[in-house]
């Protein structure tokens, strides 16, 4: 079987959790690209230098960067086709909807009828049950848990160790600080932490 070529960019901690999630038996990662000129290597992927749409133009391609603003941003100008990354110790119930350039790691599960976003962050051991519905450039940090039929806007980060109760609406480019467990409805550009979540400021 030949492996379908991927490249990532983002040479940083994020990067390497994800090269830790590949099947390398129907992945090869041909390239990392990234700004910073020093580095040359990550985990014996050749890091390759600024993003350039002609390098390996027949690639699929992931955005390993942990910040939602800075994710989208990237995506912005990125011309290959994205793919996905689901950690084989993930589980993810078939009748889901995963966006591209998304990403699940290891021992997180996404259950049935769950819809996420383009370019999101499952990360390491969280849960998303049933018929939730995450928008673009969500990051679901470690640990966390969204109970049924959880609504998250775009940009948005839940914190580390959050648990987010069933039927709660959270708005865009809100901040979920770590371990808070959020009881009520979050609008728009918040951020809130506590047990109880309250609210802290309003982001920028």
């Amino acid at each position: 079987m030949e492996k379908t070529k991927y490249l990532l960019i983002g040479a940083g901690g994020h990067a390497r959790v994800i090269l830790s999630s590949i099947d390398y038996s129907k992945i090869n990662i041909v390239g990392i690209f990234d700004l910073d000129k020093f580095k040359t290597i990550l985990d014996s992927i050749p890091v390759i230098g600024n993003y350039q749409s002609g390098i390996f133009p027949e690639a699929k391609i992931i955005i390993a960067i942990g910040d939602n603003l800075k994710r989208n941003k990237v995506a912005s100008i990125v011309k290959h086709d994205f793919g996905k990354i689901i950690n084989h110790s993930s589980k993810v119930d078939n009748l889901t909807n995963i966006g591209k350039g998304s990403v699940i790691l290891h021992q997180s599960i996404v259950q049935r009828g769950t819809s996420i976003g383009n370019h999101c962050i499952i990360n390491t051991n969280s849960s998303v049950d049933h018929d939730c519905k995450l928008g673009d450039f969500v990051h679901i940090a470690p640990g966390s848990i969204l109970c049924g039929n959880v609504t998250v806007g775009s940009n948005t980060i839940i914190g580390a160790g959050s648990t987010i109760i069933p039927n709660i609406k959270i708005g865009e480019n809100v901040t979920v600080g770590a371990g808070s467990l959020v009881l009520s409805d979050i609008p728009d550009g918040m951020t809130v932490f506590g047990n109880p979540a309250k609210v802290y400021s309003k982001n920028a």
